[in-house]
C-alpha cells in the first residue's frame, strides 16, 4: 500500500514542487551540479572530474561510459528524476555578432541566415548547425547568433538518453555567461570594455563585451607572462577596432595570475558575484530559467 501511494505521489510532487538539476559541462574536464527548486538554487554544490577519454573537444565519444557516469552521479545526489538543464562545453558552441545587410532582423532570422549563406567562419556549415538568434537592443540592426553542430548536439542527447535523465534544455556555454553577466553589462558605462577571464585546466578563456555586446573571444595561455602579453595584444586590437575606452577586468573563478595582472596593468581584477550558484555558468542557467 505504501509503495502504491508513493508511486502516485511522486508525479504530483514533481508537479507541485518542480525541481531541476543544473549541470555545468563548460570545462570539458569537469562537471559541476546544483539543484534548482522553486526558482532558487539549493545550497548543495557538487563536482566531479569527467572520466578520461569520454569526450573529445567537448563532444561525447564514449556514450555508454559518460551516460552511466552522469546517471550514477544524479542517483548519488538524489536527483534521478529531476530534468537536467545543461551548459554545454565551451568548444562545441560558437557565437557571432551579425549585422543584417538591410539593418532589420528578418521575420525568420534562422531561415534567412541559411538562405543567404552568410559566412560565419565556424567549423561547421549552417545546414549542419542548431542555431539561436537574439536581437540586440544595444545595437539596432544586429543580432547575436549562437550555434553548435547537429552532430555535437545529437551526441549529448544520446548520452543523456543512456543516463536515464530527462533533458529540459541544452544551452551553449557563451549564452550562459552572457545571461549571468547581463545585469552587470547593463550597468556598465558607455564604451567600457568588459573583459572576463575564465580559468580552465589548460589555459584561460577571454570574453570581451562593449556596450553590452559580445565582441571578442580567445583562449589565452596559462603561463602568467604569456597570458599578460596575449591579453595586452587583444585589448590593443579591440581598442583599435571599437574605440579607446577604459578596461574592466573580471574573473569568473579565482585566478592564480590575478595579482600579476593587477600589478602590471594597474587595474583591479574583480571576482564576479555569482550569488548562491556554484559557477558562473550555473548562475546563467538559473537566470535563463527565471526569464522563460
Amino acid at each position: 500500500m505504501l509503495a502504491a501511494i508513493q508511486a502516485q505521489w511522486r508525479p504530483l510532487q514533481m508537479e507541485l514542487f518542480p525541481r531541476l538539476m543544473l549541470l555545468d559541462f563548460s570545462d570539458p574536464e569537469l562537471l559541476i551540479g546544483q539543484t534548482f527548486r522553486r526558482g532558487r538554487p539549493d545550497p548543495e554544490i557538487w563536482s566531479a572530474s569527467l572520466p578520461a577519454r569520454t569526450c573529445r573537444q567537448g563532444v561525447p565519444v564514449a556514450f555508454d561510459a559518460l551516460g552511466d557516469f552522469i546517471g550514477d552521479l544524479l542517483l548519488e545526489h538524489s536527483a534521478p528524476d529531476a530534468p537536467a538543464v545543461v551548459a554545454l562545453p565551451r568548444p562545441v558552441s560558437h557565437w557571432r555578432l551579425l549585422e543584417w545587410p538591410d539593418g532589420l532582423e528578418p521575420e525568420d532570422p534562422v531561415e534567412a541566415l541559411r538562405e543567404r549563406e552568410i559566412p560565419l567562419g565556424w567549423p561547421f556549415s549552417l545546414e549542419q548547425a542548431a542555431l539561436a538568434i537574439q536581437p540586440l537592443e544595444q545595437s539596432p540592426g544586429a543580432s547575436l547568433v549562437v550555434g553548435t553542430s547537429l552532430q555535437s548536439l545529437n551526441a549529448w542527447i544520446e548520452t543523456f538518453a543512456i543516463s536515464g535523465t530527462a533533458l529540459r534544455h541544452l544551452i551553449p556555454s557563451q549564452a550562459c555567461v552572457h545571461m549571468a553577466l547581463q545585469s552587470l553589462l547593463d550597468r556598465s558605462e558607455p564604451d567600457v570594455l568588459v573583459a572576463l577571464l575564465q580559468p580552465l585546466a589548460d589555459g584561460v578563456d577571454l570574453l570581451i563585451w562593449r556596450d553590452g555586446v559580445p565582441e571578442f573571444e580567445q583562449r589565452l595561455p596559462a603561463d602568467p607572462e604569456a597570458m599578460l602579453q596575449a591579453l595586452l595584444q587583444v585589448v590593443d586590437f579591440c581598442r583599435s577596432q571599437l574605440g579607446d575606452g577604459p578596461l574592466r577586468l573580471l574573473q569568473a573563478e579565482p585566478l592564480q595570475q590575478a595579482s600579476v595582472l593587477e600589478e602590471r596593468l594597474d587595474l583591479p581584477v574583480e571576482l564576479v558575484d555569482r550569488g548562491e550558484y556554484g559557477s558562473l555558468h550555473l548562475a546563467g542557467l538559473g537566470e535563463l530559467l527565471l526569464v522563460r
